[in-house]
């Protein structure tokens, strides 16, 4: 009996993958972020988009979205200009199956005695689907 319960969960996990990006139901939390660098390549900031969302499939049933601004190089941050977010169609003909957030920060960069001389404006957008799934992308 042993032999044969070793034999079924040696099965059962070859024929799963370790981490499954797309389910049925759940949550998940991403964090992307648009890196800045200076003109010698060392990074300068980190501008991140936190989205957390749970879905059951095929509709998105919770979500929650924030920004952090890390490894600040002599950058200034602002504040937001801007924050936005829609639902969208992804699949099935459901209008809240997807759901993309767009948030972008003004940072400046500061030295002392010279002042502020130079702005940045990066930017990360986030799309999330209902069954777990999502895309990055980020800019200036």
């Amino acid at each position: 009996m042993k032999r044969l319960v070793v034999l079924t969960l040696v099965a059962t996990a070859l024929a799963l993958p370790a981490h499954a990006d797309a389910s049925v139901s759940g949550c998940r939390t991403v964090d992307v972020a648009h890196v800045g660098r200076t003109v010698l390549g060392f990074v300068a900031y980190k501008f991140h988009q936190v989205k957390h969302w749970c879905w059951k499939y095929p509709r998105i049933t919770y979500k929650q979205v924030y920004t952090y601004v890390s490894h600040m190089n002599k950058m200034k941050y602002r504040r937001l200009i801007a924050s936005t977010g829609w639902y969208y169609r992804w699949c099935c003909g459901v209008s809240s199956s997807g759901h993309t957030s767009f948030r972008q920060a003004k940072l400046e960069n500061c030295v002392p005695v010279i002042g502020c001389w130079h702005a940045e404006y990066p930017w990360v957008r986030i799309s999330v689907h209902a069954n777990g799934t999502y895309t990055g992308r980020t800019g200036t």
